[in-house]
């Protein structure tokens, strides 16, 4: 399973499974998009090409809903089942912001995710 399965797996609960990668989305809200930023391996002392590398994952996550308090409060649930996740994790910044062709508001969180 991957780490972007995780994630989805992990959030859908928060948005009635609207969780979508970045470039797709919901015409109901709230939903959540999300999309991968970075990935940097980091090797561990393991024999050369084993499968213990350990990886920090950059995400970038934005919560869209039509109301400001909706998106803080869709963006405090998916914070919330994020300190529940087994993969090591922290949002290192959140913005709030609104798209005026769509209507919506956002909260925009990066993201920095430890895994194997």
């Amino acid at each position: 399973m991957s780490m972007q399965t995780d994630f989805f797996t992990l959030v859908s609960g928060t948005v009635g499974g609207r969780v979508y990668p970045a470039g797709t989305a919901s015409i109901v809200t709230p939903y959540v998009t999300y999309f991968r930023v970075s990935a940097i391996e980091q090797p561990t002392m393991d024999s050369n090409g084993g499968t213990g590398n350990l990886y920090n994952t950059r995400m970038q996550i934005d919560v869209w809903a039509t109301t400001y308090s909706a998106a803080q409060s869709t963006a405090a649930a998916v914070k919330s089942a994020l300190k529940g996740w087994s993969n090591q994790n922290i949002v290192l910044s959140e913005d709030d912001g609104y798209e005026t062709e769509t209507k919506l508001h956002r909260v925009i969180m990066d993201l920095s995710i430890w895994h194997l």
